[in-house]
């Protein structure tokens, strides 16, 4: 049993919390770039148009418009890095590279006039980790932490009539979550903890004429109940669980083909991270405190392109803004969060059976964040700067 009762008063105890806040560098709030090469090329538009196996991910409705069965295999490669400055500290994170996998398979029948779909991914979540001999590890604060969330989500595709076709589903998730704290000279707390939770997925697209598309998006709200321990340096253990809440998230899309080769596509989400107000760690040896998080409803707004300029090859490209969800008051080093843009490029090959995409993103920051009056000023207070790339590889196999 911890029973150190400087654990139970330190700044550690407050930032275990970050345990299950730790957000993606690369997205709104804690959720990772869209799956697939092609959305990562087109960044920000990659609904309405969507035509890969992915489209289960991003808009199931228009798995009936594929004319073969397929497998789609994705892998995210990524750098990502925080710097934090105030007067007398300057820190980084260490270990700034990881890769994401994701799968994706489609199968229309019925001459499209039905599709079912199968994709596993990682919906939500990264790791972030700072020196173990730093600022925020010799300041009782949690130093590293990792948080991951996959989602297999199957879905059904019906197409009503010539114009409108629907999609809905199951998302399945899993999460898991890590984070090292020094709670004492010495004495090292490691946070382990998992849990599952059921969602659902629902989405339409309507052709409004022969070139213009209307694409709409909605995956539910879910809870996952993280179970698990915490292991004290020395041997002790003690059981801990914890509630979080992720957020409803409703998209629209409306794209339009210009010429034969070119078609644009402007997408814009909500994000009701509103819910996830606070977190309480339950723990029978430790009274860990509860702690805000007063996440606000944020959104994304974006543009994206692509242009069959070559029979078999398409140049995609795009740009979008995310606006972040986190106040000043409850930001954590494990949880770089701030309002950004995203500019993309991408470029695919395709064949009768073969399709092979490419995604790069880079992210702007704008200046970084100056956090003032969170809620441990003395802390946490500073400026945070961040530097994200990202480098998406697909392959797709057609039946």
């Amino acid at each position: 049993m911890i029973n150190n009762p400087r654990v139970a008063l330190s700044p550690a105890v407050v930032f275990i919390t970050t345990l299950l806040t730790s957000s993606v560098l690369f997205a709104d709030g804690y959720r990772n770039a869209p799956e697939g090469a092609r959305a990562i090329g087109a960044f920000g538009g990659h609904r309405a148009f969507a035509d890969d196996a992915n489209a289960n991910i991003h808009n199931s409705a228009n798995l009936v418009d594929l004319e073969q069965p397929m497998v789609q295999y994705n892998a995210l490669f990524g750098y990502g890095r925080t710097t934090f400055k105030k007067t007398g500290v300057s820190e980084q994170t260490d270990t700034p590279f990881f890769a994401i996998p994701g799968f994706s398979a489609a199968m229309p029948f019925n001459d499209g006039k039905y599709a079912i779909g199968l994709s596993s991914y990682i919906a939500y979540g990264r790791s972030v980790e700072w020196k173990d001999t730093g600022y925020f590890a010799a300041s009782g604060l949690s130093y590293a932490g990792s948080m991951t969330v996959a989602d297999v989500t199957p879905n059904f595709a019906m197409r009503l009539n010539d114009s409108l076709s629907i999609g809905i589903g199951a998302d399945l998730y899993y999460g898991a979550v890590k984070q090292w704290t020094y709670i004492g000279p010495g004495v090292k707390s490691k946070l382990t903890a998992d849990g599952t939770a059921i969602g659902w997925n629902a989405s339409m697209t309507w052709k409004m004429t022969e070139k213009q598309r209307l694409a709409a998006t909605y995956r539910s709200p879910f809870k996952i109940k993280y179970t698990g321990n915490d292991e004290i340096t020395g041997g002790t253990k003690s059981d801990v669980d914890a509630t979080i809440e992720y957020p409803t998230i409703i998209g629209l899309a409306y794209g339009i083909q210009l010429t034969d080769t070119l078609k644009i596509e402007a997408d814009g989400e909500w994000l009701d991270f509103s819910q996830y107000q606070q977190l309480k760690i339950n723990d029978p040896a430790v009274p860990w405190p509860t702690i805000p998080q007063n996440l606000k409803e944020t959104w994304t707004a974006g543009l994206g392109a692509s242009w069959n300029f070559m029979p078999k090859w398409t140049f995609r490209s795009g740009f979008m803004y995310l606006r972040n969800p986190t106040p000043d008051y409850t930001y954590g080093p494990l949880s770089p969060d701030t309002n950004q843009g995203v500019i993309s490029v991408g470029l695919g090959y395709e064949t009768e059976h073969h399709a092979i995409d490419l995604g790069y993103a880079y992210g702007l920051f704008l200046g970084g964040r100056s956090v003032t009056g969170n809620q441990y000023p003395s802390l946490v207070d500073g400026h945070y700067d961040y530097q994200v790339q990202l480098l998406s590889l697909s392959y797709g196999y057609k039946f």
